[in-house]
């Protein structure tokens, strides 16, 4: 068997040329590191003026104006969503246009005050795909259409903040961005009173209402109606006797019973609906006057001296780096 040659003068070589690569770098970076420092020394009292001017800018605007958020949960009724949303928009457009004739006309008394409106569905793909026993097949298709459109996109969150799919979720979040603080009924009121004023939607609840008041009284009677079956069908010396209903030999007290329990639940859905129809546009909750916040809020004193000093450095290197070409090009001529 050979024994390795540990006197080897390639490794001897590789060895040396590594060691002198690392010092090299070592020396490069130590180098740079001293270069930073006299550049430091060489303008510090440049430096020193664009840190502090850098850090009162900062300071002033920590604790200049703030901004605050209003948000409201809505629910919009009456397959009202696509007129919340172009509605909101609109709201928005006049606010950076500035229209304060349009915002004072709609109950803004300061409209100088907003910012901005947005809004955003409050994605809940859960209570989106629970299947009521009442809901109409057609709803039924299109939110399995939507699940299945989920299930093969490979991108979950684009889908269910896609403006298709979002848009049928039951809530969504109404931000509306001010200068200052301010009142319940300086900003909210107003703009939920402006969202509820469509007359077309205002004819669509009336007939919601009065649709679902008929069904209440209907399913009333209805239950009544099983209430005598059922108390015939339970009691063997009861008969008929002139009774306007119908008794079938066949009929089953627990199908009866069944019938009555979902008469009951949809009785309990329709009441809740019709607390809900009270507005087109249903508020479902509100938060005044919360903090905007940013990435950088409260560390714009540290911030703005960073980008100055960036800044600096920038326009020193593209110094520097103009009159070295500028010699380059001087020698070369002189040659």
């Amino acid at each position: 068997m050979a024994n390795p040659n540990h006197n080897d003068p390639n490794t001897e070589i590789d060895l040396a040329q590594v060691s002198a690569k690392v010092k090299g770098y070592f020396t490069r970076v130590n180098d740079s590191f001293f270069d930073w420092i006299l550049f430091v020394k060489r303008n510090i009292i440049v430096v020193a003026v664009i840190v502090i001017i850098g850090a009162a800018l900062g300071f002033y605007m920590d604790n200049g104006p703030k901004a605050y958020s209003q948000k409201i949960i809505v629910h919009p009724n009456f397959e009202s969503v696509d007129y919340l949303y172009e509605a909101v928009e609109e709201v928005n457009v006049k606010i950076r246009e500035r229209d304060t004739l349009f915002l004072k006309g709609i109950g803004i008394m300061h409209p100088r005050q907003i910012a901005k409106i947005e809004i955003e569905p409050v994605v809940d793909i859960y209570n989106f795909m629970n299947k009521n026993e009442n809901e109409q097949k057609d709803d039924r298709d299109r939110k399995l259409s939507v699940f299945e459109l989920i299930a093969e996109n490979g991108s979950m969150e684009d889908v269910l903040k896609d403006p298709t799919t979002s848009k049928n979720y039951e809530n969504h979040l109404l931000t509306i961005t001010s200068k200052d603080k301010a009142k319940r009924s300086d900003i909210v009121d107003p703009v939920m009173a402006y969202l509820n004023s469509n007359p077309y939607f205002k004819q669509r609840q009336a007939e919601y209402i009065n649709n679902v008041n008929l069904k209440l009284v209907s399913n009333d009677s209805a239950i009544k109606q099983v209430d005598k079956v059922i108390n015939y069908l339970t009691d063997a010396n009861r008969k008929p006797s002139g009774s306007s209903v119908y008794y079938s030999e066949t009929t089953n007290v627990a199908d009866m019973m069944h019938f009555k329990n979902m008469l009951v639940m949809e009785q309990g859905r329709l009441r809740l609906n019709k607390a809900d129809y009270t507005d087109v546009i249903k508020e479902r909750g509100l938060m005044l006057n919360e903090k905007s916040k940013s990435a950088v809020a409260g560390r714009m004193k540290f911030v703005i001296p960073a980008l100055f000093f960036m800044f600096f450095v920038i326009v020193m290197m593209l110094r520097s780096y103009y009159k070295s070409q500028t010699e380059k090009r001087k020698i070369v001529i002189t040659e």
